[in-house]
């Protein structure tokens, strides 16, 4: 799988990747696997890894550089796409008409007409 690491922990030796699947985001954490102690992953990096589930969580394993910084700014522009959806609901809610909708003389409302069969 490749991916594109969102978030990363230096001292911890964790990070986030956001894959190509854009399936559920993949959690590494290298003090786990003794083969990968040396590698180093910053926000931007793009990575490819094989993929397990563990406890309903997916997991990096055997992860490896592909290039370095290739999406720099991306959890940034993210954060901003986020930003300006909800911006735009907003708008969209308070710009948009309202039509009541009344119910016609003579007509039984769903619930009477189960309980009246």
């Amino acid at each position: 799988m490749m991916g594109v690491v969102l978030w990363s922990d230096v001292n911890d030796e964790k990070a986030v990747f956001w894959c190509e699947d854009h399936g559920d985001l993949v959690y590494y954490d290298a003090g786990s696997q003794s083969q990968d102690k040396d590698l180093v992953f910053h926000p931007g990096d793009m990575v490819q890894f094989d993929v397990t589930i563990v406890c309903k969580t997916r997991r990096a394993m055997n992860a490896r550089m592909v290039e370095s910084n290739i999406c720099n700014g991306l959890l940034d522009s993210l954060h901003l796409n986020i930003a300006m959806r909800n911006a735009e609901t907003v708008a969209a809610r308070s710009d948009g008409k309202v039509v009541p909708f009344r119910r016609k003389t003579g007509e039984m409302s769903p619930l009477r007409r189960c309980e009246n069969g």
